[in-house]
């Protein structure tokens, strides 16, 4: 099938770079962890430039000066106060971002390696209002890649999967990155196949770095839940059923869309 077969996504802006490159992975969570970072100096600096005064002050009145001792320290006390409540939840989401992304660059290396089978590979794809952390494209088909990096707190390092929900050692199960990889392939789904006749059926994987996987009921699932390092054996034991045509065509369509979402 010849890409021109294809309806082509979006549309080119001509400001900047004609072909701006892909996203790299995890680009999203960096930029939102750029952000974060921002407004939590915004919180110290104020708080850090009142307690320098209150410092001079104090000199000041240890050395006798008739200056007021509590005006400045009582101010820099209460930004103090202001700045830890605000900046709390910045630094615990700064360090849940700096755990995702350094999860989806792990994820992404992996998956580059893919490569060399055939297959393309892309990373950070924006829709409205989420990302897909990776999709890629080749002989075995379409597969969106959703990456969830756990905190190691102790204990098995080992999420069960019966093919309905997950549980980490022997905590309660849970159903959402099931249900968010499915939206997410079903997106992904519906924006390859606009225009065309014959629809390409797009299979959801979740992936969680560095933790052991075990799978009761593989064959049944929908989802794939897999350690990174799995995924090119299960791309390997999979029936291959596009042609090298359509995996060009797709990953056209796919490219323009990356970079026009780039440019918006």
């Amino acid at each position: 099938m010849a890409a021109s077969s294809w309806k082509t996504v979006g549309k080119e802006r001509h400001d900047g770079l004609q072909h701006p490159p892909l996203r790299l992975p995890g680009e999203s969570a960096d930029e939102r962890l750029r952000e974060l970072r921002e407004q939590f100096l915004e919180l110290v600096i104020v708080p850090l430039g009142l307690s320098l005064m209150a410092a001079f002050e104090l000199w000041h009145w240890f050395t006798g000066l008739p200056i007021d001792p509590w005006a400045i320290p009582a101010m820099a006390l209460v930004s103090i106060g202001y700045a830890v409540m605000k900046g709390w939840p910045l630094v615990t989401e700064i360090r849940r971002l700096r755990l995702g992304l350094d999860g989806e660059r792990s994820v992404g290396h992996t998956l580059e390696s893919l490569r060399e089978q055939g297959y393309r590979v892309f990373h950070d794809i924006a829709g409205d209002g989420f990302n897909i952390d990776h999709a890629i494209v080749g002989p075995a088909g379409i597969f969106t890649i959703e990456t969830k990096t756990r905190s190691k707190m102790g204990g098995a390092y080992r999420i069960a999967y019966d093919g309905n929900t997950l549980r980490v050692g022997e905590g309660q199960p849970f159903e959402d990155p099931l249900d968010q990889a499915r939206a997410q392939a079903r997106w992904l789904a519906n924006l390859i196949n606009e225009g065309r006749r014959t629809r390409v059926a797009v299979r959801p994987v979740v992936t969680f770095p560095e933790w052991y996987v075990e799978r009761t009921a593989r064959a049944a699932a929908d989802v794939w839940v897999v350690n990174p390092k799995e995924i090119a054996g299960f791309l390997r034991n999979e029936r291959l059923i596009l042609s090298v045509e359509q995996i060009d065509a797709i990953a056209a369509v796919l490219t323009v869309y990356c970079r026009a979402a780039a440019q918006r």
